[in-house]
């Protein structure tokens, strides 16, 4: 079997509904967090309706609900209020990030730093990392300006309420549509936060490691070390992410595995679709995650070996309290990098598979 034939079996596809729901996203980039944010201006009156309506709680009777939206008037009037709504929380968790952002700095002295790119390939490592003080200044005005824009334009808005409606139990019931409609916005607000100290803590890392002054054998382990665990990370981050489309696939044939950017995982299905040519595409996908899962352990191997030719200079080295300490710096920065690695996993997963 031709081993296109074997990635058309895993995706069949309409690219019209790939585009219109999962959006195509650089795995190698942050995503834009508006990405998360619902847009209610765009949905049908069906899937407005039908989110309030879940939204209720213990606010009012649905019934009392439904006979309201059926009213022309108070649906759009509801509408442009939960559309003001969302944009002013959305305006509060970007002024709060940003205020994060600040207190990091002015307690912790977290602002932002760069090295070179040559310095960070060589490192494994991203070259810049936090944010200035005059981007964080700008920032949190210009969401506070925004957030007391937007809450006149609610206030203006309110005053039109029709005379017939709680506009008391209709923003509570508004809130917990929003509250659980920007859910994944906050985690991944969250994430960009914990993203932020793991970052700057590798610089703080590399730095320490190389004030040390160490051995040019030592600077070489721990740029194998560092290299190896960077790309078995990409190799996890893949088997993860194929993982989660194989699954997402058997219930939405929109995915093609082509719209994942995935290029070892893609380059070893194709070379076992030549191999096994008879076997079915989800045959050729499991044996794709047991070839891939063997890299993730050649490159365990490596950096093992490297942790013993360090170990190995024990009885020779002059300094071994300073030798122990370049080897803890070296695990820190390698547990740190798997701490940040494993964050940007969370963000991958839940940008390219989330269903607004």
């Amino acid at each position: 079997m031709d081993p296109s034939v074997h990635v058309q079996n895993l995706s069949t596809t309409s690219d019209l509904c790939m585009e219109k729901n999962y959006p195509i996203i650089d795995l190698a980039t942050n995503s834009d967090p508006t990405v998360f944010l619902q847009d209610y201006s765009t949905i049908s009156d069906s899937k407005f309706h039908e989110k309030l309506v879940k939204s209720i709680g213990n606010t009012m009777n649905q019934d009392e609900l439904i006979e309201l939206l059926n009213q022309k008037d108070l649906f759009i009037f509801i509408r442009h209020l939960t559309e003001l709504v969302n944009k002013l929380k959305y305006a509060e968790l970007q002024h709060e990030q940003w205020s994060y952002y600040q207190n990091l700095g002015m307690n912790e002295g977290i602002w932002n730093g760069r090295v070179s790119k040559k310095v960070a390939d060589a490192n494994s490592m991203c070259h810049t990392y936090g944010r200035s003080k005059n981007l964080i200044k700008q920032r949190i005005q210009t969401y506070k300006l925004q957030c007391e824009k937007i809450q006149e334009a609610i206030n203006e808005h309110m005053k039109q309420a029709p005379v017939n409606i709680n506009l008391q139990n209709m923003t509570t019931i508004i809130n917990n549509l929003i509250q659980n409609d920007q859910y994944e916005l906050q985690l991944e607000l969250n994430r960009r936060k914990t993203m932020l100290r793991l970052d700057a803590e590798e610089h703080k890392l590399v730095e320490h490691f190389y004030q040390m002054k160490p051995r040019q054998t030592e600077i070489k382990s721990a740029k194998v070390i560092f290299k190896a665990t960077h790309e078995q990370q990409n190799i996890i981050h893949e088997i993860a992410i194929f993982k989660k489309w194989l699954e997402v696939h058997t219930q939405a044939p929109s995915y093609t595995l082509q719209d994942v950017q995935l290029p070892k995982i893609y380059h070893i299905f194709i070379s076992l679709s030549f191999q096994y040519q008879t076997s079915s595409a989800e045959h050729i996908a499991e044996q794709t995650i047991m070839k891939a899962e063997e890299l993730v352990e050649s490159y365990s191997k490596i950096i093992n070996n490297e942790k013993n030719k360090l170990q190995c200079t024990r009885p020779q080295h002059k300094n071994v309290q300073q030798l122990d300490q370049i080897i803890s710096i070296i695990n820190q920065r390698e547990q740190n990098l798997k701490q940040r690695r494993d964050s940007e996993l969370l963000g991958k997963l839940s940008t390219f598979f989330f269903v607004k």
